[in-house]
């Protein structure tokens, strides 16, 4: 009885053997497709990278111009505000990883500042304009525009104002860049997640699979011993 018993389950074993075979064949199709959603989206995440980065050397430059000008007497430090850099944070999460085959596809969620690094990757896109959560640039005085102690003139005042406002006018143009072009990537993202999906689903099939052969497996010996 006991031989008959274990040629069942190496049967199984066997037929699970060749379904894994037949699955594992398949998930490169889906990685192809995954890799040509990538193709598409990286250039558009340079782009986004290369704007954000203009706008926050843009900030950097007001900084230093504010720092300029109340060094010489000009603004005040009531009404005084920290500069923070703009980002844009690519937000992923398990199923987004080739080698993910566990039981929970949508956790273990991360966001990180979208860079050339991990450009993409990642679920959709977010963009934050002066994100507090990062480390400030430094500050921008009050009233800048008017001299508060010597040896600043009234129009050294003026003239820093009007530097700081042609900066910022600056950066409000490129601002306006970036929500059509993260539109554009996170459509194409949507898509590649739901290939993402199916993928995860071809590997969690196959993990399965060959934990239910580890456990025949086990079985047999154990009724071998017996």
């Amino acid at each position: 009885m006991s031989d008959k018993l274990i040629k069942k389950l190496n049967d199984k074993i066997s037929s699970n053997k060749t379904a894994i075979g037949f699955i594992e064949a398949e998930i490169p199709k889906y990685e192809e497709t995954i890799g040509e959603f990538t193709e598409i989206t990286i250039p558009i995440e340079n782009k986004i990278i290369s704007v954000t980065s203009s706008i926050n050397s843009l900030q950097q430059q007001i900084v230093s111009v504010a720092t300029s000008a109340y060094n010489v007497g000009c603004g005040t430090t009531t009404g005084a505000s920290t500069v923070y850099p703009d980002t844009v944070k690519t937000h992923s999460e398990n199923v987004n990883s080739s080698s993910y085959d566990g039981f929970d596809p949508f956790g273990g969620q991360t966001s990180s500042v979208l860079s050339s690094s991990n450009v993409g990757f990642g679920t959709f896109l977010v963009f934050t304009q002066t994100d507090s959560s990062q480390t400030g640039l430094g500050t921008l005085y009050g009233t800048i525009q008017s001299c508060f102690r010597t040896p600043c003139t009234g129009s050294d005042c003026v003239d820093y104002n009007s530097q700081i406002a042609s900066l910022q006018s600056q950066i409000v143009t490129l601002r306006d860049q970036l929500p059509s072009e993260i539109t554009k990537v996170n459509s194409i993202r949507n898509e590649k997640k739901n290939a993402e999906i199916e993928r995860y689903g071809q590997k969690r099939g196959v993990a399965a699979l060959k934990q239910r052969n580890i456990e025949m497996e086990s079985a047999i010996n154990t009724i071998k011993s017996i």
